[in-house]
């Protein structure tokens, strides 16, 4: 296609006759036939150009798109996406989630779901911060809502983001992610992709 456009370049072609024909204008009968060809080989020449650039603005985020898969937990229905370079998830026995790995075994995310002990999902996500601290963690950030928490740590060279949303009967999915510090800005959108990803079922 560049052989093409060039070859077209060498030859002058003037731009209002270009955009009378991109409007859908016929040209005038008295062109030449030479100068009328030359004139459809300009205007295709600017229409493919125009689609390529489309394509490749658009083909990086459906690729990107593509290499994300969606996780669905059958026994407490729940939905997460799993990341690029990361392993399908490797279901545990009891059917409450799995365990998935970057490419690189550097990364590991889990993700499970399980019944609240107190029937409190305030009291629940309390007690699993406590957990945490209690494991050396220090806790770098904290918040929540009445339908969800977020909490993350620092241990080490090590960084964890941990997400909580209560589901039905009772229960809570979550997902935690644990990665090394001088990963951060790159795991950064995909904490943020796997945060707004975490979905549960419509409770009968």
């Amino acid at each position: 296609m560049v052989r093409f456009l060039a070859s077209i370049n060498q030859q002058t072609m003037p731009v209002e006759l270009c955009n009378l024909y991109l409007r859908g204008a016929e040209p005038s009968d008295h062109m030449r036939p030479d100068s009328l060809n030359l004139l459809r080989r300009h205007v295709t020449a600017i229409k493919i150009v125009a689609f390529a650039a489309f394509l490749f603005v658009l083909a990086p985020g459906l690729s990107h798109a593509a290499d994300w898969h969606r996780y669905g937990n059958a026994r407490f229905q729940y939905w997460v996406d799993i990341p690029p370079g990361f392993s399908a998830i490797s279901e545990a026995d009891n059917g409450d989630g799995g365990v998935s790995r970057s490419s690189d075994g550097r990364a590991e995310l889990r993700v499970w779901g399980s019944y609240l002990l107190e029937d409190d999902f305030k009291n629940e996500v309390k007690g699993r911060v406590d957990l945490d601290v209690s494991d050396g963690w220090t806790i770098a950030y904290r918040k929540q809502g009445a339908t969800w928490a977020s909490w993350s740590g620092l241990k080490g060279d090590r960084v964890f983001y941990e997400r909580a949303v209560p589901i039905c009967d009772g229960a809570a999915a979550y997902f935690r992610i644990e990665y090394d510090k001088e990963q951060a800005k790159t795991f950064d959108p995909i904490v943020s992709r796997l945060v707004k990803s975490l979905k549960s079922g419509t409770c009968r």
